[in-house]
């Protein structure tokens, strides 16, 4: 081997080495925040209904404040409230009971990031927290049957460098700051960088002699 190809190989271990803690990491496919604050209004609704005790075959008119957010959530919940009730309308008027529905809160935060080693790659404790506040009234004398805020939350860990992605297709409803590397990784990263470029002149100097 020339000393050229033992150079070449030598540098391509050392940047392998300064970049091996964005490399070395598990496959995985965890569900984006939208998927998440989904499933969550979801669990929020089957909840409600089966606080509410209501009779399924009761005329349920569905109604949800006006807002982006509130949209956000409209169809999952429309589906939701459509499995228990099979007279449910979308607006006021003949139906038994009326039923408001609003998103009191939606929030997401990342935890500090850790690995699992040295040249793992970072990650981040993802908690996704949802509040939902209904209340239901009785259309023949408007008496109401239930009102309450029911939360659901749910907690996972992701890495670091797909969180942007996690987020994209909710961001504009909800997402949180990206957790910032710690003063340590600030430390090292730049001085394994530094390293591997030293060993690798090193080296060079040392097959050229």
């Amino acid at each position: 081997m020339s000393a050229q190809s033992q150079f070449v190989h030598v540098l391509f271990i050392a940047l392998l080495i300064s970049g091996s803690p964005e490399i070395l990491r598990a496959g995985g496919n965890p569900r984006s925040n939208e998927e998440i604050m989904v499933g969550l209004s979801r669990e929020a609704a089957d909840i409600f209904c089966a606080d509410v005790k209501i009779s399924d075959t009761t005329s349920i008119a569905l109604n949800m404040e006006k807002g982006e957010i509130n949209r956000f959530f409209s169809q999952p919940l429309l589906e939701s409230f459509r499995q228990h009730f099979v007279s449910l309308y979308a607006r006021s008027g003949a139906p038994s009971v009326d039923i408001l529905v609003s998103v009191a809160e939606v929030g997401i935060t990342y935890g500090e990031p850790f690995s699992d080693g040295f040249f793992s790659a970072r990650k981040s404790q993802r908690t996704v927290d949802i509040a939902l506040r209904f209340a239901a009234t009785r259309s023949a004398d408007g008496k109401i049957l239930w009102a309450g805020t029911e939360k659901r939350s749910f907690s996972d860990t992701v890495y670091v460098d797909e969180i942007s992605k996690l987020q994209e297709s909710s961001k504009h409803i909800a997402s949180g700051p990206l957790p910032d590397r710690s003063a340590l990784e600030r430390f090292i990263g730049p001085l394994i960088i530094a390293g591997a470029a030293g060993i690798a002149i090193y080296l060079f100097f040392t097959i050229r002699s």
